[in-house]
C-alpha cells in the first residue's frame, strides 16, 4: 500500500530569502498542489524552530502543516525536500535520519552557483562542508526536479547526476504578475509608495551580489548616449545594504548620473508588481541564473525584457533580447536598441506578448508526474522493508574509474560491479576516481555511471556520505599502477578499505601522486620511496621524480607495502600476485595479503567472438602497446615466420602512444616487415571482437610480471584464440593446454617456432582455443564477484 507523501517547506522559511526566490516556490507550490491534487499530499513539513512562512492560511485550513520532528517517514512513501540546499537549517534536520531508510527521495535542483562560482561562494571551509554535504543529499536522490535545462545539465556535469534521474519543471510568476488593466493607475500606485520614481523608466529587480552584475549596469547607464539617459531613468529595486547602496550611488556618481539613477531598497510584492507593469523595458545582467524568475514576471506583464546571454536565460528570450554581460558596453547598446530602435523594440515587446502564460498549477502538476517516475523507478532503495529481510543487507562503497576513462581498470570495473550488485542482500555505491585533469571524461562517468549501481558519485564524496548515511560495510579500493588511481591513494590513508590489487608494483602510482594530490613537497615521490624503503636504496634513486622498470626490478622496488599497510585487506589477483606482494609487505601486515580470481573476458558482447573466421596467417599481440609487452623481440620472430609464411601478417591491436607506433614501424622497416605489419591503434568494442574474430593465433610477451593479469589475455581465451604466451607471473597459472607457453628468456627463433607450429596445424588451433574458452568459463564476472564477496565476508589472515 503506498504510503503518504511529505512535502518539505522549510525552504518557505529560510531567513536568506523568505518572501521571495526560493521561499515562492516552496509556497507557491504547495498552495498549488492543494489546488489541483488535495489528495495526493498528506503533509507539509515546517521547522519548528523558524517562524512559519506568510500566505499559508490554505495549507492551515487544510490540517495538513505538521512539524519535520513528528512527521511520519518511515511510513512514507515520498518526501519531496523543496530546498535541499538550506545551510541554516542542520543536516539532520532537514533530512531526518528516519527518512534515510524509507521513502522516495525527491529534490529541487534551483541551481549550483556556489559550485560555479566556488571561490566566491565556498570560499570559507565551514560553508563549503555543509554545501557540498548537501550536495551529497541530492546525489542521493530518487529524482532531481530542475528548475531549467540549464539547472540540470549542471546538475550532470557538477554532480554527475545521470540525465535519466532529472525531470526540468520550469517555474511560474505569481499570478499578480499580469498586464496591468489601466496602466495609469498602476503608475499611480508607483508614485503612492516611491515618489522618487521617474517614469519612463527602466526596471532591474534582482539581488547585489557580484554575480547580479549590478555595477556593470550602472557602468552601462553611464555610457548611453544624453538623449537616452535624459529621457529615462534607471530604476534598481531589490534589499540593498547600506554599504551597497553607498558603493553604488559613488560609482553612479563618477560616471556623472546619480540623477537618473535610483536605487529603491527592498520593496512590497504590489509594488513590485506594479513597478513590473509600467516600466518601459526590464534588465537582467546577471552572469548566472538557475531560471530567472523576474524575466517570467516581466513577460507575464507583457513588458519588454533584455537579458545577459547566459545560463538559463536563452530559454526565456529569444537572441534579440540577449547582451553579453562582461562588457558594459554591449549592456548599453542592448538597452538603447529596445528603447529606441523599432523593430527591435517590436520584436521585444511580440515575444513578452506571446509568451504562454505559465501557471503555478502547471508547476505543481509536472511536479506531481515527478513524484510518479520516482515511486515507479526507486533506484536508490529497495522496495520491500528492510524488516522483511531474511539476511541483513551489506552495503559496499567500491572505488574505481569507469569508462569513459581509458584504462583498463575502468573496463574491468563497469563489467564486476553489476555482477557484485546482483549478490542478494548486496547493495553497492560508485566512487569514481581518475585523474584531475580528466574533466569531461570524469563527469561523463559519474553521470553515466555503472548498471546495477545504487548510485554514482564522485570519490570526494565520500566521506560525506558515511556521514550521513553511517559507514559502510566495506570500502573495496581498485587500484592499478596508473595516474587514474592517486585520489583512492590519498583517500585509502584516512578510509581504510579492502584494496582489489590489478597491480603489485605501483611506481606508476606514486610518481602521479604528488602532481595529482600534492599534499606534500615536490619531491613526493623521491620522499615516499626513500621512506617505504629506509636505508635500503641509493639516496638518489628516484629523485627524478620517477623510476623506470629497469631500476625498479633490479632494486626491487615494488612500492606496495604501504598500501598494504593502511589496507584492511589486500586482494591481489593471482596466487603469484599475493606471493609478490607478501614479499614487498612489512611482517606485520603479511596476514592481510589473499587473492580472489580475476575475472575474463572484459569486451562486452564476447559471447559471440566464437564466431571464428581464421585465415591460418594471422597473428595478433592485443592491449596496450609498450615495451613490457617486447613488441622488438615480436617483431624479430615475425621476420622468422614471413620466411616460412610470406603472407602471414602481424596486427598490434590496442592503444598506442606516437612514439610506440613509430617505433613499431621504424623496427619493422629494418628488418624488412613492414608490408605485413599493422598497428591499428585505440579500438571500439565491435572492432575488437571483430579482431579476435579474425585472428590466427594470439600473442602475449611480458619481459616484467607487477602482478597483473592480462585483460587482454582474458579476452583471448574468452573468444577461444589460441595464444602463446610467457611462462611468467599469473600465467604460470593457465591450465597446461590451455594456452602454448614459451619461456620467459625465450629468443625470436624459439617464438617463431611456435607460431609457425600453430599456424600449419589447424586442428591445434582448435584444441588450444576449445581448452582455453573451457578455463575461461570458470572465470566469469559473476563468479569472480561471488568470489569478492566471499573474501569480504571471510575472516582476515
Amino acid at each position: 500500500m503506498t504510503g503518504p507523501v511529505l512535502v518539505d517547506l522549510q525552504g518557505a522559511q529560510s531567513l536568506g530569502h523568505r518572501g521571495r526566490g526560493i521561499s515562492r516556490y516552496a509556497t507557491q507550490l504547495a498552495l498549488a498542489m492543494e489546488r489541483v491534487a488535495p489528495d495526493r499530499v498528506d503533509a507539509y513539513l515546517l521547522n519548528p524552530d523558524l517562524a512559519p512562512p506568510a500566505g499559508v492560511e490554505p495549507l492551515i485550513a487544510s490540517g495538513k502543516l505538521a512539524f519535520v520532528d513528528e512527521a511520519p517517514y518511515a511510513d512514507a512513501s515520498l518526501l519531496h525536500l523543496a530546498s535541499p540546499f538550506e545551510l541554516s537549517v542542520p543536516l539532520d534536520r532537514l533530512f531526518p535520519r528516519d527518512a534515510r531508510a524509507g521513502p522516495a527521495l525527491v529534490t529541487t535542483v534551483f541551481d549550483l552557483i556556489p559550485e560555479v562560482f566556488a571561490d566566491t561562494y565556498l570560499a570559507d571551509p565551514g560553508q563549503r562542508r555543509r554545501y557540498r554535504a548537501r550536495e551529497e543529499l541530492v546525489r542521493q536522490a530518487d529524482r532531481l526536479v530542475a528548475i531549467s535545462r540549464h539547472s540540470g545539465v549542471d546538475a550532470t556535469r557538477i554532480l554527475g547526476v545521470a540525465p535519466a534521474r532529472l525531470g526540468v519543471v520550469p517555474l511560474a510568476p505569481s499570478p499578480e504578475f499580469a498586464p496591468a488593466a489601466d496602466r495609469e493607475v498602476a503608475l499611480a500606485a508607483v508614485a503612492a509608495r516611491l515618489p522618487a520614481v521617474r517614469p519612463p523608466f527602466v526596471l532591474y529587480t534582482g539581488g547585489t551580489d557580484g554575480r547580479k552584475n549590478v555595477e556593470r549596469l550602472v557602468e552601462a547607464w553611464g555610457r548611453l548616449v544624453d538623449l537616452v539617459r535624459g529621457r529615462f531613468q534607471l530604476v534598481i529595486a531589490c534589499e540593498v545594504q547600506p554599504l551597497e547602496r553607498n558603493h553604488f550611488e559613488v560609482r553612479a556618481a563618477e560616471l556623472g548620473v546619480a540623477d537618473d539613477i535610483l536605487v529603491t531598497g527592498w520593496v512590497a510584492d504590489p509594488v513590485l508588481v506594479s513597478l513590473t507593469q509600467t516600466a518601459e523595458l526590464a534588465v537582467w545582467p546577471s552572469l548566472y541564473e538557475g531560471y530567472g524568475l523576474p524575466i517570467a514576471e516581466a513577460l507575464a506583464c507583457h513588458t519588454p525584457v533584455i537579458a545577459s546571454a547566459t545560463s538559463a536565460h536563452p530559454e526565456l528570450l529569444p537572441d534579440a533580447a540577449l547582451f553579453d554581460p562582461h562588457d558594459s558596453a554591449a549592456i548599453a547598446s542592448a538597452i538603447e536598441g529596445a528603447l529606441v530602435d523599432e523593430h527591435r523594440r517590436g520584436t521585444l515587446l511580440g515575444h513578452a506578448r506571446a509568451t504562454p502564460r505559465r501557471t503555478w498549477d502547471d508547476v505543481a502538476h509536472e511536479t506531481l508526474e515527478q513524484y510518479d517516475i520516482a515511486l515507479a523507478t526507486r533506484g536508490r532503495r529497495p522496495a520491500a522493508p528492510r524488516t522483511t529481510r531474511s539476511r541483513r543487507t551489506t552495503r559496499l562503497a567500491f572505488v574505481t574509474p569507469l569508462p569513459p576513462l581509458r584504462t583498463g581498470v575502468a573496463d574491468y570495473s563497469a563489467r564486476l560491479v553489476p555482477s557484485l550488485a546482483s549478490l542478494p542482500d548486496v547493495e553497492v555505491d560508485v566512487y569514481v576516481d581518475g585523474p584531475p585533469h580528466a574533466g569531461d571524461a570524469l563527469r561523463a562517468a559519474i553521470a553515466t555511471g555503472v548498471e546495477g549501481a545504487m548510485a554514482t558519485r564522485p570519490l570526494a564524496s565520500l566521506v560525506r556520505v558515511e556521514a550521513q548515511l553511517g559507514a559502510y560495510d566495506d570500502v573495496v579500493y581498485s587500484i592499478g599502477n596508473s595516474e587514474y588511481h592517486t585520489g583512492a591513494l590519498a583517500m585509502l590513508r584516512d578510509r581504510p578499505g579492502v584494496v582489489l590489487a590489478h597491480d603489485v608494483r605501483l611506481t606508476n602510482l606514486y610518481r602521479f601522486a604528488p602532481w595529482q594530490h600534492p599534499d606534500g613537497a615536490s619531491d613526493g615521490f623521491h620522499a615516499a620511496l626513500q621512506l617505504m624503503y629506509p636505508g635500503a636504496l641509493p639516496p638518489d634513486l628516484g629523485a627524478t621524480g620517477s623510476l623506470d622498470t629497469v631500476d625498479a626490478d633490479r632494486w626491487g622496488v615494488l612500492m606496495a607495502r604501504d598500501v598494504i599497510a593502511e589496507s584492511t585487506r589486500f586482494l591481489t589477483t593471482s596466487s603469484f600476485a599475493a606471493r609478490l606482494a607478501r614479499l614487498d609487505a612489512r611482517p606485520t601486515d603479511r596476514d592481510k595479503i589473499t587473492w580472489v580470481p580475476f575475472a575474463l573476458g572484459t569486451v562486452a558482447g564476447d559471447d559471440d567472438a566464437g564466431a571464428r573466421d581464421d585465415d591460418g596467417r594471422t597473428i595478433t599481440t592485443f592491449g596496450v602497446v609498450s615495451a613490457t609487452k617486447q613488441a622488438e623481440l615480436l617483431l624479430e620472430a615475425f621476420t622468422h615466420v614471413r620466411a616460412g609464411r610470406p603472407k602471414a601478417r602481424l596486427v598490434f591491436a590496442g592503444r598506442a602512444g606516437p612514439d610506440e607506433v613509430a617505433a613499431v614501424r621504424r623496427i619493422a622497416r629494418a628488418l624488412g616487415v613492414s608490408d605485413g605489419v599493422e598497428v591499428t591503434g585505440a579500438l571500439e568494442a565491435d572492432q575488437y571482437r571483430r579482431r579476435l574474430r579474425t585472428t590466427s593465433v594470439a600473442v602475449q610477451l611480458r619481459v616484467l610480471s607487477n602482478g597483473e593479469w592480462s585483460a587482454a589475455l582474458g579476452d583471448c581465451l574468452t573468444a577461444g584464440v589460441p595464444t602463446v604466451v610467457t611462462d611468467a607471473g599469473a600465467n604460470r597459472e593457465i591450465p597446461a593446454g590451455a594456452v602454448e607457453k614459451v619461456a620467459s628468456d625465450a629468443g625470436a627463433a624459439t617464438i617463431a617456432g611456435r607460431l609457425l607450429t600453430l599456424l600449419d596445424d589447424a586442428g591445434a588451433r582448435r584444441r588450444i582455443g576449445e581448452a582455453g574458452r573451457r578455463f575461461a568459463e570458470g572465470r566469469t564476472f559473476d563468479a569472480c564477484a561471488a568470489a569478492l564477496y566471499a573474501s569480504l565476508r571471510s575472516p582476515a589472515g
